[in-house]
């Protein structure tokens, strides 16, 4: 079975087997509207009765402009980072009851008279197969996503995507504006850099 290595500029950040796993994805995302500008985030699960459940490998970790994220499919199983459930990394936070997750009119309001706290960005990514993307903020792409998924139907792809988008695009489920579609194969990696 496959692994994935996570890196920050150039160093380790989490190694995850994905022996056990049904799903894993990792993913940067930021907005012009929220502090910080950029985040981290790893986390995936096993389901299946007996399954290890929902677990977080990295959690909500800042990047700064001219920060390098490379992501690695590698081929073979490595011994992997343990992941932590929410009650271990959240001791203190309460569980949720919410299953409605609809943007109401009044939140969709509150989200329109947010502050921009950042004049722009600017993000890119790359693949070792060579596809290319750069995407910039304006004023109908003011939030970017960049992800990996990977899920044990296919275990020998990862699903990668880059997209820009607003509020207008997550009230409308358009998924806004996709930069970049690809996969990889066991071997390849993929670099996200947040140049601005």
């Amino acid at each position: 079975m496959p692994s994935i290595v996570i890196e920050v500029n150039g160093s380790p950040v989490s190694t995850i087997d994905l022996t056990a796993l049904q799903v894993f994805g990792v993913s940067v995302h930021g907005a012009l509207d929220r502090n910080p500008k950029a985040e981290l985030d790893a986390s995936g699960g096993n389901y299946s009765d007996g399954g290890c459940g929902y677990l977080i490998w990295i959690a909500d970790q800042e990047l700064l402009p001219t920060d390098i994220v490379c992501v690695r499919f590698e081929a073979a199983s490595c011994r992997g980072d343990q992941g932590k459930t929410l009650a271990q990394l959240y001791p203190d936070l309460e569980p949720s009851t919410r299953t409605d997750f609809t943007i109401s009119d009044e939140m969709a309001a509150e989200i329109r008279a947010r502050p921009r706290l950042h004049e722009n960005f600017i993000v890119q990514a790359s693949t070792s197969g060579g596809h290319l993307a750069k995407a910039a903020s304006d004023d109908l792409n003011t939030d970017f996503n960049f992800s990996l998924l990977w899920d044990n139907s296919r275990p020998d792809q990862a699903r990668v995507r880059l997209s820009t988008y607003c509020l207008d695009d997550v009230l409308a489920r358009t998924g806004g504006n996709q930069q970049l579609q690809t996969t990889l194969s066991p071997g390849e990696s993929v670099v996200f850099l947040l140049l601005q």
